[in-house]
């Protein structure tokens, strides 16, 4: 059995938690710091998807035991608090300084709204190489798969 650890992590602790729940077929912990899903694909792969908390100004000893085996990241926010761009600018900064892992950063966007203020289309992300940025809707299965797929395909591109 392979198995495939992604990290989840962003300033909303509560779209977090939706995300994994959503998309796992157990959750094995969950507190405060921590939400711990399994994804089994098929008998050979298994995904754990590790909901944690993370800050550019102090990393506990949980983030140092998660973050060793990583295939990459999902950087979740909800798209519609701004305040909260520029933590998941810094985010992906610090996230890239560690390791140069695939990223997906997924603006949560409730009930799929496709209709965007404008003020919103004006924020700026300095994306690198292995960033992505795409829309999600935590509370849509369908959508929290598309961003595992996205992470994987990424993950794929870069070992290809």
């Amino acid at each position: 059995m392979r198995i495939g650890e992604i990290a989840v992590v962003g300033p909303n602790a509560s779209a977090k938690r939706e995300f994994i729940r959503n998309v796992s077929d157990e959750i094995v912990v969950q507190t405060d710091d921590l939400i711990f899903g399994r994804l089994r694909i098929n008998n050979q792969l298994v995904v754990h998807l590790y909901g944690v908390n993370y800050s550019v100004e102090n990393n506990s000893p949980l983030w140092d035991l998660v973050s060793q085996k990583l295939l990459g990241y999902v950087v979740l926010f909800n798209w519609s608090q701004q305040d909260s761009y520029i933590e998941v600018q810094k985010m992906v900064d610090s996230l890239s300084s560690i390791k140069q892992l695939p990223i997906v950063i997924a603006a949560n966007v409730p009930g799929g709204a496709e209709i965007l203020p404008p003020e919103f289309l004006e924020i700026k992300m300095n994306l690198q190489a292995h960033c992505e940025f795409t829309f999600c809707d935590v509370s849509n299965v369908d959508s929290v798969k598309k961003i595992l797929v996205t992470l994987v395909d990424a993950v794929i591109e870069k070992i290809a």
